[in-house]
């Protein structure tokens, strides 16, 4: 189980990309929150794409969630998200997370030194916001971006947030009757 701190802004290993974050205002569903990005690595599977990984409020991967990857050349129109305005670009690829939770997009061409990528990248659920990675793609190298996103719904405590409130409640009964610490 893995409940992960959001992201700020993004790390400094991004700073090739020239590309910015943007957090989003939780809707009273929730939030994607992206609570992890790395390069990827040359010659491998990863090289030349941007991948995505999507996770439930406990580190589980989610399957069949839309995950947009808008870029001026895409073949559909954004999808209408009721909790986030059309923004350039227009046009974007949605595609399903597979069973691991996880969906890439192959960059075709090399980011500009100094200049931000061509895509833009978030998870596309209608009622549920997702912060977004605006200027991600590939560098001249054919290293690309790995990006985790992880579901914070209103309302929900991860497992582990709910096993630590047990514990402490079990702490204090077994005080409270004299019981030793079974806990640990």
């Amino acid at each position: 189980m893995l409940n992960l701190e959001p992201l700020l802004t993004l790390p400094e290993t991004c700073r090739p990309w020239t590309a910015r974050l943007e957090r989003a205002t939780p809707t009273d569903k929730g939030v994607f929150r992206l609570v992890n990005i790395r390069r990827t690595a040359p010659q491998t599977f990863e090289e030349q794409r941007v991948v995505v990984l999507v996770l439930d409020e406990n580190g589980i991967p989610l399957p069949n969630v839309p995950v947009v990857f808008g870029y001026s050349t895409g073949p559909h129109p954004v999808p209408y998200l009721t909790w986030r305005a059309p923004m350039p670009p227009y046009q974007a690829l949605v595609v399903p997370t597979q069973g691991s939770g996880q969906i890439d997009q192959i960059q075709g061409s090399a980011v500009k030194p100094g200049q931000p990528g061509g895509i833009t990248v978030y998870v596309g659920v209608p009622d549920i916001a997702s912060d977004a990675v605006v200027g991600a793609g590939m560098l001249p190298d054919h290293t690309g971006l790995h990006l985790t996103f992880q579901l914070k719904r209103t309302g929900v405590l991860p497992l582990t947030d709910r096993l630590s409130q047990i514990e402490a409640r079990v702490v204090v009964l077994e005080q409270a009757v004299g019981q030793p610490n079974l806990l640990g």
